[in-house]
């Protein structure tokens, strides 16, 4: 059985020099790349992760850093264009947003100002607003923003959803996704986690809320298709956990 993992978080570029991230670490991903070496099941492991993540110890696994989320979306491409992978367990925290554009208050103030002379009515409309907003200059992000502005806009605009590729990319494979939230009633927590299920398709998908985990102690619901649930209380026994099951399910397929 191949398998694909991804862990920890990707990076969008500010400029040159400044980005943003999230605090995801990837232990929980390499626990699991881990645990995938220790199955005589395994014949390969595709590591993708946050160039900062931690590494599994094993050395089967293949590791494979990234940056931010247009280059994870391009080895994920990669990876599962190359070979046959039973089962991906996709645990990476993907930026949700990167940066369009830069700009500053005094040119979108500018920018606005136009607006309002170009209209006809000395006032422009909702339209002429958000097309004011939407013309301001920007910044030349190609190095390091002068850090002598005082105040900065980011103009954030949506990045791809990774998950959402999975299921065209490798039809047959086993997909786990990973759903987080903060500090949320646990019934919306399952329905939230199993909605993403059932959106992209996955065979499972695990439920975590940030304020239930604290080092390796990370209570924490797998979710199948069926809507059963399996709760673990540290991150050793959900790599443990996700892996059995994973390996359960394709033998599954396998025997069909």
């Amino acid at each position: 059985m191949n398998f694909l993992v991804t862990a920890g978080g990707t990076v969008e570029q500010i400029d040159s020099v400044r980005s943003i991230t999230n605090s995801a670490t990837g232990r929980l991903g390499s626990l699991i790349a881990d645990e995938l070496a220790g199955r005589e099941e395994t014949a390969g492991i595709w590591y993708i992760c946050g160039k900062t993540a931690a590494r599994p110890q094993t050395p089967r696994a293949e590791i494979l850093p990234i940056g931010d989320t247009a280059t994870l979306e391009a080895e994920v491409r990669r990876v599962l264009a190359g070979r046959r992978i039973d089962g991906i367990i996709h645990t990476m925290a993907v930026s949700d947003y990167r940066v369009s554009a830069l700009t500053t208050p005094r040119l979108m103030a500018e920018s606005l100002l136009a607006a309002r002379e170009n209209s006809a009515g000395g006032l422009p409309d909702r339209e002429g607003i958000l097309r004011g907003i939407q013309q301001a200059p920007v910044l030349d992000r190609g190095g390091k923003i002068d850090s002598g502005e005082q105040k900065l806009i980011l103009i954030l605009e949506p990045t791809v959803k990774v998950i959402s590729l999975f299921r065209g990319l490798a039809p047959k494979a086993v997909l786990v996704g990973f759903k987080l939230l903060h500090d949320v009633p646990h019934e919306a927590l399952i329905n939230t986690a199993y909605a993403l299920l059932e959106k992209n398709h996955c065979d499972f998908v695990l439920a975590n809320d940030d304020r239930d985990i604290h080092g390796d102690c990370h209570a924490a619901y797998l979710i199948d298709r069926d809507r059963r649930i399996s709760p673990y209380g540290d991150k050793q026994s959900i790599a443990r956990g996700i892996v059995s099951r994973v390996i359960a399910k394709i033998r599954e397929q396998w025997g069909k």
